[in-house]
């Protein structure tokens, strides 16, 4: 049967009870007997907060740290190599042990100005098939114009800081890149005595065009390893630009030779380009 009022025994030990509070709390009021105990408490209370924020709160906090610290790094590195593959793409045009530039109608007064800028606009791969590059005849790219403006860029030549890479036949969403290699591609060559010219084609295969002549019309004796140069002929890419050398001779009769030349640039090479309407 439950109790209906407290018994004397549990109102003694009530009455105890308050008497024993409120002298402790008159003890702490009226002296510093406790100070050490509440010291003590207050110590526990910050180590225990501290300890418990370094086992959870400081880990995650260091995780995200180093998350943001990843990206910004990545973000860093990826602009300091496009600033890199613009250096390169200016030595390529201005450099004095590139023959582009011993184009006087191209490269006016360098020698005395010194501060010469050379003009051309800077486009980003969008896409390209390394697959259908390496194993098949039709050799495209497809590239983004930064600050595009209204201006035609249909037979601009491509370039890298490895070389001539081919020219724009079409531009819609992205600008299409028609690569030397591509079997429909014809490029105007010479070698550096000026006596041999022929209209290299595309091979089909990554990194060689080649030039089919009649040796009884073109008798100059041509070597492997021979430089060879854009002859300007066609006035899409600058005359005396060294693209590559040979590689190879094959001679079928009397009337019929093949050269293969191996080219100095690779499309694969690199994600940034430059564009020169000649």
């Amino acid at each position: 049967m439950a109790r209906t009022a407290p018994t004397p025994s549990q109102k003694i030990s009530f009455i105890l009870l308050i008497l024993i509070s409120s002298l402790i709390l008159y003890l702490d009021l009226t002296s510093n007997n406790f100070q050490n105990i509440k010291n003590g408490f207050k110590a526990f209370k910050i180590s225990s907060f501290y300890i418990a924020k370094e086992i959870s709160i400081e880990p995650i906090k260091s995780i995200i740290n180093l998350t943001k610290s990843k990206d910004d790094l990545v973000e860093e590195n990826k602009n300091l190599k496009s600033a890199l593959e613009l250096s390169y793409l200016n030595n390529y045009l201005i450099s004095k042990e590139n023959i582009f530039y011993k184009d006087e109608e191209i490269i006016k007064n360098v020698h005395d100005k010194g501060d010469y800028k050379f003009a051309y606009d800077v486009a980003n791969l969008k896409s390209i098939d390394p697959n259908m590059f390496i194993c098949c005849d039709k050799h495209r790219m497809f590239i983004e114009i930064k600050g595009n403006n209204d201006a035609s860029y249909i037979e601009s030549m491509v370039f890298n800081s490895e070389g001539i890479l081919g020219q724009i036949i079409n531009e819609s969403k992205f600008y299409e890149v028609l690569l030397l290699t591509d079997i429909s591609h014809s490029l105007p060559i010479k070698l550096e005595s000026n006596k041999f010219y022929c209209n290299a084609k595309g091979s089909g295969r990554a990194e060689y065009i080649i030039c089919d002549y009649n040796p009884l019309i073109w008798t100059e004796v041509i070597d492997k390893s021979q430089a060879v140069y854009t002859s300007g002929l066609g006035g899409v890419y600058p005359k005396d630009i060294e693209i590559g050398y040979v590689s190879s001779i094959i001679n079928t009769d009397s009337r019929e030779a093949r050269i293969e030349i191996k080219l100095l640039a690779n499309p694969l090479n690199g994600d940034q380009f430059g564009v020169l309407n000649y």
